[in-house]
């Protein structure tokens, strides 16, 4: 997913789940058991899917009690789960997309008043399109870009995950910074999956002259992005530059 926001506020959201060059087909039925969390706690799902529905149970693993799931997905890879409690009444609700076939992310939204909503990330048991958590793997991590051998001003962020089937997620954000007072502030988000080339990487969503480019290239510890068409974010706003490897990719 790519999405541009300019300091005036506008918002643009521009979906790309690309995978390899293809969006996650979210197509697949039958039953699936995932785990993952809602915010830090350690949550396991077991969805089917049929035709028109989404439906199952999840439980927090230091409970260990089902709570029952019923929504839908729709054709872009987005999806809602709601949550029931024993006498049928929806108490919460998941939102979110497939960032991959096997890889789900969201957030998870209370219905009591007053409490916050928070994010969740889902991996599907047995998946082959999810993190490998490879020690060797010298892609994962979390980057940000410097300038003069200190952290940029115009922060940009990449977070990098090499997936089992071999291919590199890439998912961050840029800020230009104009005037901060002014609300003179422009930024850019990425989100995509796709395969390597060697030690670098092409982002491209999609061959139109619009849409969002760039090139990694990956090295020790570090990575550069080069070739940003300008299409990435708001008005000045551009991912090119230098990158420092800081720990573990977010999420």
């Amino acid at each position: 997913m790519a999405r541009t926001r300019t300091g005036g506020g506008l918002l643009c959201v521009i979906l790309m789940m690309l995978a390899g060059g293809a969006r996650p087909s979210a197509a697949q039925t039958g039953g699936r058991e995932y785990v993952g969390t809602v915010g830090t706690l350690k949550v396991r799902m077991k969805l089917t899917r049929t035709p028109n529905e989404w439906l199952g149970s999840y439980a927090y693993e230091r409970v260990g009690q089902d709570i029952r799931l019923g929504g839908a997905v729709s054709g872009d890879g987005t999806f809602y789960l709601n949550e029931f409690n024993v006498n049928g009444k929806a108490t919460a609700k998941f939102e979110g997309r497939f960032v991959t076939d096997d890889w789900i992310e969201g957030t998870w939204s209370p219905g009591a008043l007053g409490k916050k909503p928070l994010p969740f990330s889902a991996r599907a048991v047995g998946g082959q399109a999810i993190p490998a958590d490879d020690p060797n793997d010298p892609f994962s991590g979390r980057y940000r870009r410097v300038y003069q051998g200190r952290f940029d001003k115009d922060t940009a962020t990449l977070d990098v995950w090499r997936l089992k089937d071999g291919r590199v997620r890439v998912s961050g954000d840029a800020v230009w910074v104009g005037n901060a007072k002014t609300g003179n502030v422009n930024v850019g988000d990425v989100d995509g999956v796709f395969n390597p080339e060697g030690n670098r990487l092409l982002f491209r969503n999609g061959d139109d002259q619009g849409n969002c480019n760039f090139t990694v290239t990956f090295g020790n510890g570090a990575l550069t992005v080069t070739e940003d068409n300008g299409n990435c974010g708001g008005v000045n706003v551009t991912f090119n530059g230098t990158y420092r490897k800081t720990g573990a990719p977010g999420r």
